[in-house]
């Protein structure tokens, strides 16, 4: 560019240089000629500045077109993290204690804050006590039960015994009546026989002694004769009354019989006594049974009394915020002293892992983009960029989760470009411990078919470390 000029500039300077000649004034007014070369000069130096310009214009036009034919490019886009609320989970009340400071990092399990505990406390022990009075109730109520179950069995026995020789004598009285009768029946028949007998021979010596009284009196038999007929008649009347009387016993005898009777009546309400202890004596297996049912229904008391006393002990825990995961405090939302509400965060936290770029791409510039495609990620807090992979590409737009919907439906209509979130994981590097969230980024996406699969295996490993510690906890 310093060297002497080209034909072609020459040539291109000559009508230049004329209508320069043209325009002068007279010769009279004309400068030195030692002038004209300086101005020359110059000239040649600006067009080719013009020229190096356009050079630069046409390269940085060609360089732009290429980039925006081969990558898309955005500058809404923000490094994102999962900020996790820390509220208390089932409790209310002041806020006593805070373990922890905005900025710190905190280890999974640290405790990060208190509230007060002293109602909480006395819950749990009013719990415990009426822990400690079911128990006892149990096991007055079992050992109830275990006596009557001892005692039962004891008693039916006995019963069984007694009804068994209430029976044993009523067999026995039975076959008594049976006997006595039978005896009573035969010794008064045989007292019938006898006395009918007595009864025979005395009319025969009835008959005898008249026949020979008149013939001793005719001189017809000798006075022997007659004394034997005589005492043959009254040894027949003594048989006679001998037989009458022993008749009478007999039938005297009978009030055995009633005797016998009676006490087999006896016997017989005794073996119904006994019978009835018996039933009453197996009621005792009904007393188990409803004693059983009382003794489970105390076990339901006991159990229900340990729920009431896991939950109070769980209200207590609760009382203590722990993190549910190793991240950085962001934000306190209450001050020490505070009444703090269940549900209502009292402070924020991050996974500093968990860090991702959220690029929200306009949708005429989705046409190249897919999962897995590489980008670079210009932070203005570094001055070296960071590289990443497209992770996934949202399904929906921004505007469907506004607030403030759009409403199109009166006839008023704008056509806006809108922008589809795209997710995009950053490689980690020696600075990745000072990427903070909510940062700044230019996105820019390089164009390509994408690698599915590594899309889906990085979703899936963001997915898990999202989870990994909310399942521990659980």
């Amino acid at each position: 560019m310093g060297g002497p000029p080209t034909t072609q500039q020459t040539n291109s300077a000559t009508p230049a240089a004329t209508a320069g000649a043209a325009a002068a004034p007279p010769p009279s007014a004309s400068p030195p000629p030692a002038a004209v070369p300086e101005k020359k000069s110059k000239r040649y130096w600006s067009i080719a500045l013009i020229v190096v310009l356009a050079v630069v214009a046409v390269g940085l036009i060609v360089r732009w077109a290429v980039d925006r034919a081969t990558s898309s490019v955005t500058d809404d886009a923000f490094i994102e993290a999962h900020i996790v609320n820390i509220a208390p989970q089932a409790v209310s009340g002041h806020l006593v204690r805070y373990l922890v400071d905005e900025n710190e990092r905190v280890q999974q399990g640290q405790l990060l804050a208190e509230i007060d505990p002293v109602p909480y406390r006395d819950q749990v022990e009013l719990a415990r006590s009426k822990v400690d009075a079911a128990e006892v109730e149990l096991q007055r109520q079992q050992a109830a039960l275990d006596r009557l179950k001892l005692e039962v069995p004891i008693q039916i026995e006995i019963s069984r015994r007694s009804l068994a020789a209430a029976q044993a004598d009523q067999a026995r009285a039975k076959e008594a009546l049976k006997l006595t009768n039978d005896s009573v029946e035969k010794g008064v028949e045989e007292a019938q026989a006898g006395l009918a007998a007595a009864k025979a021979d005395l009319v025969l010596a009835e008959q005898e002694y008249t026949r020979f009284s008149t013939l001793y009196k005719q001189d017809a038999v000798p006075l022997r004769r007659s004394q034997e007929v005589t005492r043959s008649r009254d040894a027949a009347e003594a048989q006679r009354r001998l037989a009458a009387a022993k008749l009478a016993l007999a039938e005297a005898e009978r009030t055995q019989i009633e005797v016998a009777k009676k006490t087999l009546e006896a016997a017989e309400k005794s073996t119904q006594k006994a019978a009835g202890g018996v039933d009453l004596a197996q009621t005792g297996n009904a007393q188990i049974r409803e004693m059983e049912l009382l003794t489970a229904l105390k076990k339901e008391n006991v159990t229900e009394a340990r729920r009431a006393l896991t939950s109070a002990e769980d209200q207590l825990k609760y009382t203590q915020l722990h993190a549910p995961f190793p991240g950085i405090i962001v934000k306190r939302y209450r001050h020490l002293g505070d009444f703090a509400s269940a549900g209502v965060p009292i402070l924020s936290m991050y996974n500093p892992d968990l860090m991702y770029v959220t690029a929200n791409l306009e949708e005429t510039r989705l046409r190249g983009v897919a999962p897995g495609n590489a980008v670079e990620l210009q932070i203005d807090a570094f001055a070296e960029p960071f590289r990443g992979r497209v992770v996934w590409i949202d399904k929906s737009t921004g505007a469907q989760f506004a607030l403030l919907p759009r409403n199109v439906v009166s006839g008023e209509f704008t056509k806006v470009v809108q922008r589809v979130p795209v997710r995009i994981q950053i490689e980690k590097d020696d600075r990745w411990p000072n990427l903070r969230s909510g940062l700044s980024v230019r996105a820019i996406i390089s164009h390509g078919a994408g690698d599915p699969e590594w899309a889906k295996r990085a979703a899936g490993e963001m997915s898990d470390l999202e989870t990994r510690f909310n399942r521990t906890q659980n």
